[in-house]
């Protein structure tokens, strides 16, 4: 994000009361102010929920996905992850980026995956040129096989090979 993009400008917008209270009650709630709340939820639209709805995304609560996941084979999620990864990331970077896949933007997309879509925990350190990308989640070993076959598609689209590890909770990825 560029310095400019951070900077914050004075708008006037009409408001439905109904959505008006829901944001105030959740400021409340959230020890937030009603404008850091509404600008966090633009922030949210602008950079993940409207390239979200463009490609048909789902919203499912974790309880449901969780039992999607115990009922499907580990191979049916592996498969399923590699054909994700094949066209998922790039659709959406390219909606977002309007340029190519790089590993930039696939780390970025990782990202905005863990911010926005609250599919994981990011983080990342870099040390002597070599990144470690560590995802960590509370749903098994089926969605670290998923998000391993899924990742190494959208690095492959980057021309990268990202060395991955497989845990019950996490997935790392070394580059």
């Amino acid at each position: 994000m560029v310095a400019s993009d951070t900077k914050t400008v004075a708008k006037s917008f009409r408001i439905n009361k109904k959505a008006l209270r829901s944001v105030q009650e959740e400021a409340k709630r959230q020890n937030l102010s009603v404008n850091m709340l509404v600008n966090q939820l633009l922030i949210d639209y602008s950079e993940f929920g409207r390239l979200a709805h463009q490609v048909n995304s789902l919203l499912l609560s974790r309880r449901t996905f969780s039992e999607i996941l115990s009922v499907t084979p580990e191979e049916g999620l592996a498969t399923a992850g590699r054909n994700a990864g094949k066209t998922a990331p790039s659709t959406l970077i390219l909606s977002k980026t309007g340029e190519d896949v790089t590993v930039k933007s696939v780390l970025e997309y990782m990202h905005d995956l863990s911010s926005y879509a609250n599919l994981f925990e990011y983080s990342e350190t870099h040390e002597n040129g070599h990144w470690t990308i560590t995802l960590q989640h509370e749903l098994g070993n089926k969605w670290s096989i998923f998000l391993a076959n899924y990742l190494t598609e959208a690095f492959n689209l980057a021309s990268a090979q990202p060395k991955i590890t497989v845990s019950e909770r996490s997935i790392t990825l070394k580059l």
